[in-house]
């Protein structure tokens, strides 16, 4: 026991004499010191983890761009879904010797709708994108509204190759229930060969 209180003792001499001589100023930067040493034990560790973090996110950003350089898979998806849809497309198309046929069910339906048409207008052309022939048809009919829409129904309905592109309607009398509409109509089909089409239209004649 009293060993170490003589140990003690020497201790307390000693920083006496060390505070007499430096001052406490001494103290007080050892005490910065130690606050110093513990903020660089506790943050850096979490700085050097953060900035480990940022180098795998700049890989990783510097692999995406370079494999957007390069072809994948996932590119070629688009080009399948719009082969599909070209492949559908074509599968709706109409031969050729279909249209006239087709022109005439449409006028045919026309009339067992009620509807009365004047003189029809017929334009010939060839989609070199879709690789396909239309004819496009547009019939000024004069009927009831709902005749007019059954009518227009039943042409969707029954006829997959046919399109609406236009549909307008006019109303001149209020009293009168009637309507005068505008349909233009494109029958997408198959080219055919010129001299089959050309003995075609000179057999048959459609005008209704």
């Amino acid at each position: 026991m009293n060993k170490l209180k003589r140990f003690t003792d020497h201790l307390r001499l000693v920083a006496d004499l060390w505070l007499h001589r430096h001052g406490p100023w001494w103290l007080v930067l050892a005490g910065v010191l130690a606050v110093l040493l513990g903020f660089a034990v506790i943050v850096i560790p979490g700085l050097d983890a953060e900035l480990v973090a940022k180098v795998a996110t700049l890989n990783a950003l510097q692999e995406r761009v370079a494999n957007s350089h390069t072809p994948s898979t996932a590119a070629t998806l688009p080009a399948t879904g719009s082969a599909l849809h070209y492949q559908a497309f074509r599968e709706t198309l109409a031969d050729d010797e279909q249209v006239l046929p087709g022109i005439k069910a449409i006028l045919d339906s026309a009339v067992d709708h009620h509807l009365v048409g004047t003189r029809a207008e017929y334009v010939r052309a060839v989609d070199t994108n879709a690789q396909a022939a239309t004819l496009q048809m547009t019939v000024p009919v004069k009927g009831r509204y709902s005749d007019i829409r059954y009518w227009v129904e039943e042409i969707l309905r029954t006829h997959t190759y046919v399109a609406v592109n236009e549909l307008a309607f006019k109303r001149e009398e209020v009293g009168l229930n009637q309507v005068e509409a505008k349909v233009r109509l494109t029958i997408w089909h198959r080219p055919a060969n010129p001299d089959e089409h050309r003995r075609r239209m000179d057999a048959v004649v459609v005008d209704p």
